[in-house]
């Protein structure tokens, strides 16, 4: 039996967002009828309003809140707390139609080319039956949904399970109403995003000592775990004066904005956002020379990003703290230069500094060529600083650093001789494969020459091919994506030459343009072999044009390379098992079955047989692992369906 939900919960999700937190004066409990919200699902009467979330340097809009209105046709425009307590047995219903009408304003915004990201709240009800929301989740893409959680939503049984689909499925968590009393611990934090603090507490900061002590911990607190943080109820220019301050990453509220109809967030974002944060509406420090020829992008060159001095670290600090307000931290190598941001924990600095000196020997090995300078690598705590990084010091514009803060690692600089590290990107990148991804692009460009033109699929792919370094599981499921991908029309190595519109590519693909990219270049690899793909690369740094090049190796053209690249991806998707070791067995991967269907798995040995059904992803693939329980020894894995059938055999 359904249980409605308590009037208790109810009372909780059912959160004001108005000036101050002050409640609506239109009547509520006697003049909502029985039965009018079901009425007013089915009319359409329900309505969401955007406010917009901003970065509080630069001032730029990163995403909106979805809040919810009911067009009541007697009561006038309501907000939650007039009508929620009363739609107990819809909660669900609604958090779904919320849901879906937040895709469809984002698809529309899409089309128009806004790359904005949509916060939803989600009740514990909600997470209770979480399937309904994942259902409506599909249309978004990766990355662009926040759901803001509140600390007793987080509590109950269902919320962190729910949280790991949501996260799986693409979406951004975040901790919503936080005060000290609901810090998560460390193992908590891993499960978040974000946190957003309390209204409460920003709001009594500025007078209260307190409360400033609780909002600086919570900042800090938040950087120590790599997590965006966000000031809540920014109702005048000292609560934004003490939140930037403090290092606090996003500001929410009426001083910023308020809740917006969709077709007023435009005009907004052109003209509010920039005067409301920052005082003017291009944030520009220096000129700069040149054009910075960037796997990123990027339109203007700094007249000083590093200085003459190959003995010393040798960018000015001071006149960078000074210009951005970031302070960072010269690491010298033996190879290289590293400049951190100081908030980076002293542990992920010195990780960090080892794998830059590791990597550089790992990509000069792969590429038959040492580094002719030594690579200068600034790393960011956050995509905030990475972006307002991008800015100041390197002259990135401003849309162009927004968008690759929001979707991007790192970037090389070939012009300026720097590789940027965004560390609240690659959180779960213990090995900095990061690195050895853009100390190939800037090993590349130093080979080819940073006026050289490359196609991005190759420039991307190959230090795809570099990072990923072998890797059996991953190679599987890289090939699988791109293949269906491709199968999908979703892209072709036309579409991904530019290197102008790889970001905007990539993020279209959900991230997966490195994977279509990565295929695109071991196979051109297969063609011409390792020792011909460095060849390339002397002969276009020796003047001559890719396609040339590609020609003199292969015998074809670029033209029948990119045209024939599907159908000889497909040709190799045969069904398969890859295996990689692990100190508590091995983690295999079934590749090349259909999609979304049912393999028999049979594993055997001495004295040993497991047999039982699997489902595929839809990619084809399916990941286990063994040998943590079972006997040392040697097994055979065999997966078959339909007449398909792969086997291997692995040691444990």
């Amino acid at each position: 039996m359904k249980r409605p939900v308590s009037r208790g919960v109810v009372g909780q999700i059912a959160r004001s967002d108005l000036k101050g937190a002050k409640r609506s004066s239109k009547p509520t409990d006697l003049s909502i009828r029985d039965g009018e919200l079901a009425v007013a699902l089915l009319r359409g009467e329900l309505a969401l309003r955007y406010q917009p979330i901003v970065d509080l340097r630069s001032g730029d809009c990163r995403r909106v809140e979805a809040l919810l209105r009911w067009r009541h046709p007697r009561l006038g425009l309501l907000e939650p707390g007039d009508f929620l307590p009363f739609a107990s047995e819809l909660i669900e219903q609604i958090g779904v139609w919320v849901v879906r009408a937040a895709a469809a304003q984002w698809t529309e915004w899409r089309g128009l080319g806004s790359g904005l990201g949509i916060g939803i709240n989600v009740s514990a009800p909600e997470l209770a039956r979480i399937d309904a929301l994942m259902e409506a989740l599909a249309p978004f893409g990766s990355g662009v949904v926040t759901f803001e959680l509140s600390p007793q939503a987080f509590a109950t049984p269902a919320a962190r399970p729910a949280a790991m689909r949501l996260a799986a499925a693409g979406a951004r968590i975040a901790l919503d109403g936080v005060g000290i009393a609901d810090a998560p611990g460390r193992t908590f934090a891993a499960q978040l995003d974000e946190l957003k603090i309390s209204r409460a507490v920003v709001r009594r900061a500025t007078e209260d000592p307190r409360a400033l002590a609780e909002m600086r911990s919570l900042v800090e607190l938040a950087r120590d775990y790599r997590l965006s943080s966000v000031a809540v109820g920014i109702e005048d220019r000292a609560a934004r004066d003490l939140a930037l301050s403090l290092g606090c990453d996003l500001a929410q509220g009426y001083f910023v904005s308020r809740p917006l109809v969709p077709d007023r967030l435009g005009p907004w974002r052109k003209w509010a956002a920039g005067v409301a944060l920052t005082g003017s509406l291009t944030l520009t420090t220096f000129a700069g020379l040149g054009k910075a020829a960037a796997s990123g992008g990027g339109q203007q060159t700094p007249t000083l990003t590093k200085g003459v001095l190959q003995t010393a670290c040798s960018i000015d600090l001071p006149s960078v703290e000074s210009r951005s307000g970031i302070g960072l931290e010269c690491v010298r190598g033996d190879r290289a230069d590293l400049y951190v941001e100081e908030s980076i924990a002293p542990a992920v600095r010195d990780a960090l500094a080892a794998a830059i000196e590791r990597d550089m020997a790992t990509v000069e090995e792969d590429l038959g060529h040492s580094f002719a300078s030594r690579p200068a690598v600034y790393a960011f705590a956050s995509r905030t600083s990475f972006a307002f990084g991008l800015q100041t010091v390197f002259g990135v514009r401003g849309p162009d650093a927004g968008l690759l803060a929001a979707a991007n690692g790192g970037i090389t600089l070939p012009r300026q001789g720097a590789i940027v590290i965004n560390l609240q990107n690659v959180p779960n990148d213990k090995d900095f494969a990061i690195v050895r991804h853009e100390l190939t692009h800037a090993l590349v460009h130093e080979i080819v020459g940073v006026n050289a033109s490359l196609p991005a699929w190759f420039d991307e792919g190959l230090a795809t091919q570099i990072e990923r370094n072998g890797g059996a599981t991953v190679s599987a499921r890289g090939s699988a994506v791109a293949l269906g991908i491709l199968s999908e029309g979703k892209t072709s190595l036309a579409d991904l030459d530019q290197q102008t519109d790889w970001a905007q590519r990539n993020a279209a693909l959900d991230g997966q343009a490195y994977s279509v990219a990565a295929e695109a270049v071991r196979l051109l690899e297969q063609r011409v072999t390792h020792d011909g793909l460095i060849r390339m690369l002397d002969a276009i740094g020796g003047g001559t044009t890719f396609g040339a090049a590609y020609l003199a190796e292969a015998g074809e053209t670029v033209a029948d390379f990119t045209h024939a690249f599907p159908s000889r991806l497909a040709a190799e998707s045969q069904a398969r098992i890859v295996q990689t070791p692990r100190p508590d067995g091995v983690l295999w991967t079934l590749a090349g079955f259909m999609p979304d269907s049912v393999v028999t798995v049979a594993i055997d040995g001495t004295g040993y047989h497991l047999e039982y059904e699997v489902r595929t992803d839809k990619y084809g693939m399916h990941q286990g692992s063994f040998g943590g329980t079972a006997p040392k020894g040697e097994y055979t894995i065999r997966a078959s369906r339909s007449g398909t059938t792969a086997t291997t055999t692995i040691r444990t």
